[in-house]
């Protein structure tokens, strides 16, 4: 596939709060099944997303409660899956040829992943990422090494998961236009293991 900007947030929503599953049915006409799902509370990210997939694969994604999109298609599932691996919470991995990209790719991925996995602590002036994907934050890492922006991994915390923090986020053009609150009390609080 084409790397476009489109393809690219596709990519890093589905690392972040996206989904792809397969699974048995017991329909008469079928017995695999494919599901590609995305998340998120914000209807305005539910609908950029909807319409990627429409612009990509010409797909119309199905709007459940309000907080989710989804369409079923073994055919677009494994086409993603042959390009992008596993996309699993704890297998996901950028592609090189998205981390070689023109600055315009890797700002995009960056901006649509921290849309659904990142928090700005404006307090402290930082972006935190917690994942329980080391590798897939490495690369994350990698990307904004080669835009020339620091930021560190610690962990790994009580619960297995790393974060990925970037100081001095407000000082950071490049991705200025990326604005988040934090979206769950008490997400980023220390926890103690006992």
């Amino acid at each position: 596939m084409k790397i476009t900007e489109s393809l690219t947030r596709i990519h890093a929503h589905l690392c972040g709060d996206g989904s792809i599953s397969f699974y048995k049915t017991s329909e008469k006409d079928r017995i695999n099944r494919a599901q590609i799902e995305y998340s998120n509370k914000n209807p305005i990210l539910l609908n950029n997303f909807r319409e990627d997939m429409r612009k990509e694969f010409g797909v119309k994604m199905t709007l459940r409660k309000d907080k989710e999109v989804i369409v079923k298609s073994i055919k677009l599932a494994m086409l993603i899956k042959e390009n992008f691996g596993d996309l699993s919470s704890r297998k996901w991995r950028i592609p090189h040829i998205i981390k070689t990209s023109q600055i315009e790719i890797k700002l995009e991925w960056l901006k649509a992943f921290f849309e659904d996995e990142a928090y700005h602590e404006i307090k402290y002036n930082r972006l935190k990422i917690k994942s329980v994907n080391y590798n897939g934050l490495k690369d994350v890492q990698d990307i904004l090494n080669s835009l020339r922006i620091v930021s560190k991994i610690t962990g790994p915390n009580c619960d297995g998961s790393w974060y990925l923090t970037i100081p001095k986020f407000s000082s950071i053009d490049l991705l200025s236009t990326f604005k988040k609150e934090q979206a769950r009390k008490g997400t980023f609080k220390k926890s103690f293991c006992l």
